[in-house]
């Protein structure tokens, strides 16, 4: 009974074994035929002070956790998010694990890359926005492409962004998705210098980052009337409800409050996540052309006084020259830099978040 029972048990186990293989197996072979990727580059950051974490980055895909990659010694991370994983995780000792929904548009067919900067809250740079669109530079990118995110209303096309420069520039975009577009219709449309639309894309804002490919495939090449004047029909922009829509749509939120921009002891460049705050507030400013901000400029109490108020004024200015090359009138910008060491004095530890600049909308 005994013998029985024992090659009972290990029929079953070679069974089970057998069938665990097998599903992994056919887990492996969908991802790896079916599953397009995107390559993600960028840092994992305590929201606190600034400073880049050591983390591992994990994604969840037909189920199973996998890890995707971790940082380097910059605590810098560079991998491959496949397609078919659902959301992402980013892992760091000392910190809650960070868990984010993701979505794709597009085939996703060609090479494409984004830049993330994921906050210890689970934010996009330093947005307290949870719900992203990050739009993926294009490996098949044409010269004097120009991108627009547009929504759809009462059969009308209206232009939300151009966000053409910055993809240009630095190769991918993340834009905070404000409540009222989970309401709307979108689309993400790519015009060559003719006018000739070559990128239609029907999109729709979900919870989490949504990933959307801007490569161009031959097979979806249409022209401007084809991909647009025969389903849409474009009002003109003297219409005053257009032009009122067209204004409160390009505002990527309906106020700019504060943030803080964090940077490394004694230097004043900017880093990658403060770029993409500064991005995201020249669209707001070119916009919204009645408001301006205040620009503080501080550092920590380590080294001489007259120094670090020099420190204080570089920094300052550096996010200042930033926008105003982004278009933002220099009338739009106050700047402050002057004894703004004295609250770190208070205090010998936790000095990272004493360098920084503080930009704060003026009412």
């Amino acid at each position: 009974m005994s013998n029985a029972f024992c090659s009972f048990s290990k029929i079953t186990f070679k069974s089970f074994f057998a069938k665990e293989i097998l599903t992994l197996f056919l887990i492996l072979s969908v991802t790896a035929t079916f599953s397009q990727k995107v390559n993600i580059s960028g840092s994992f950051w305590d929201d606190s002070n600034g400073v880049d974490l050591n983390s591992t980055v994990y994604g969840f895909v037909a189920g199973e956790k996998v890890k995707l990659g971790e940082t380097d010694r910059k605590q810098r991370f560079n991998f491959e998010l496949p397609t078919l994983a659902d959301s992402l995780v980013f892992e760091s000792i000392g910190y809650n694990s960070v868990s984010i929904p993701v979505n794709f548009v597009g085939s996703f067919k060609n090479q494409s890359s984004a830049n993330l900067s994921i906050n210890s809250k689970g934010g996009h740079g330093q947005f307290q926005q949870k719900d992203i669109f990050v739009f993926c530079k294009s490996s098949t990118q044409k010269k004097g492409m120009t991108y627009g995110l547009y929504n759809i209303k009462n059969d009308s096309l209206f232009q939300s962004m151009d966000f053409t420069t910055i993809i240009d520039r630095f190769g991918s975009f993340s834009f905070p998705i404000a409540p009222r577009y989970f309401s709307k219709k979108l689309k993400v449309i790519g015009k060559m210098v003719d006018n000739d639309v070559v990128l239609n894309i029907d999109l729709k804002a979900s919870n989490g980052f949504t990933f959307i490919d801007l490569n161009i495939y031959p097979s979806e090449k249409k022209t401007e009337t084809e991909a647009v004047l025969a389903t849409i029909k474009v009002e003109s922009s003297k219409d005053s409800k257009v032009t009122n829509l067209k204004e409160f749509e390009s505002l990527p939120y309906p106020t700019f409050g504060s943030r803080n921009l964090y940077f490394d002891q004694s230097k004043f460049e900017l880093k990658s996540e403060n770029r993409l705050i500064l991005d995201s507030l020249a669209i707001y400013l070119q916009q919204k052309m009645n408001a301006r901000i205040n620009v503080s400029g501080y550092t920590d109490n380590v080294g001489k006084e007259t120094l670090n108020t020099i420190l204080a004024k570089y920094r300052t200015q550096v996010v200042a020259n930033y926008l105003k090359n982004k278009g933002v009138a220099a009338t739009q910008i106050d700047l402050d830099w002057e004894n703004h060491n004295s609250e770190s004095k208070k205090a010998t530890e936790e000095l990272n978040k004493f360098r920084k600049v503080v930009i704060e909308e003026i009412n």
